[in-house]
């Protein structure tokens, strides 16, 4: 009879995730794993299978964390533009993080990092890209029902633009020696609105 798993596994995931979120696929070992889980080789293997197979599992693990979702701001009161800047301005709060540590957004780097060569990672990163569009999405098309936005281009469009919107300040915010960079960013995304 095999044994019970002697560790908590959402904990596991959690500390996998921000190992991988700080260093990247490639630059995170196994030992690197082990050490920062706290849980065995032999377990890790057991329980979430290869590196390859843990990662993926942490990518399904941060979409289904809210802490990591700002998008609940987008429920808030406030005119569509008002809601976006608030939106936004949280968006490089995260992505300038304390200044010293700009690890990005965990899905940016990932795309950057593996969806061009996993197909595996890829399907990942675009269902969490097709949940973020459908989120903005759902968004403008209340401000458009209830009278507060016309737009000059599609709902969907708008969306997209949106989603690039938010990865790429979270791209620049890697490197961006001034949040103005950032900010300057978003009001001309705003502008179009």
């Amino acid at each position: 009879m095999p044994r019970p798993k002697e560790f908590d596994q959402e904990l596991a995931l959690d500390k996998a995730m921000e190992l991988f979120w700080q260093q990247g696929y490639e630059r995170t070992s196994i030992q690197d794993l082990v050490e920062q889980t706290g849980v065995h080789r032999g377990s890790l293997y057991d329980t979430f299978g290869d590196k390859n197979q843990f990662f993926l599992t942490c990518l399904d693990r941060f979409r289904q964390v809210p802490k990591y979702r700002l998008f609940s701001i987008l429920e808030e009161e406030g005119s569509p533009k008002e809601v976006l800047s608030r939106f936004f301005e949280k968006v490089i709060d995260s992505a300038l993080g304390n200044g010293t540590q700009r690890r990005g957004c965990f899905i940016a780097n990932t795309a950057m990092e593996l969806a061009a060569i996993d197909p595996g990672i890829a399907s990942r990163v675009e269902a969490f890209n097709l949940d973020m569009e459908s989120r903005f999405y759902q968004f403008l098309l209340k401000a458009q029902k209830d009278g507060k936005m016309k737009f000059h281009h599609t709902l969907r469009e708008l969306s997209r633009f949106l989603v690039n919107t938010r990865n790429g300040l979270y791209v620049l915010g890697k490197t961006a020696s001034d949040r103005q960079s950032l900010e300057d960013v978003v009001k001309v995304a705003l502008s179009i609105l």
